[in-house]
């Protein structure tokens, strides 16, 4: 066995491909379509919507109406839009 198996042996870790893709939710947060990969995480898809939904609500109870929220993080663009009680979600990589 030489040195270089020790290290030829390790398995490169897995890197995962930010979602694209949109989802539907209700004035409860309740998911109710989605185009997102299977392999992205039903958790932080609830998550999403969840704060999504919370900002809208908020934003309404302050008698600021709200069309669109759009949030940007490193990786990721959130753009949420409402309807009638619940909101359209994409999620899109930034490159």
């Amino acid at each position: 066995m030489g040195l270089l198996d020790l290290f030829s042996s390790k398995k490169a870790p897995a890197i995962d491909r930010l979602p694209s893709g949109s989802f539907t939710v209700d004035r409860d947060a309740k998911v109710l379509t989605s185009t997102l990969p299977h392999s992205f995480p039903e958790a932080c898809v609830r998550e999403i919507g969840k704060t999504v939904m919370d900002t809208i609500n908020s934003a309404r109870e302050a008698n600021l109406p709200v069309a669109e929220l759009v949030i940007h993080f490193s990786g990721l663009k959130i753009t949420a839009k409402e309807q009638r009680g619940g909101a359209m979600i994409f999620l899109a990589p930034v490159r």
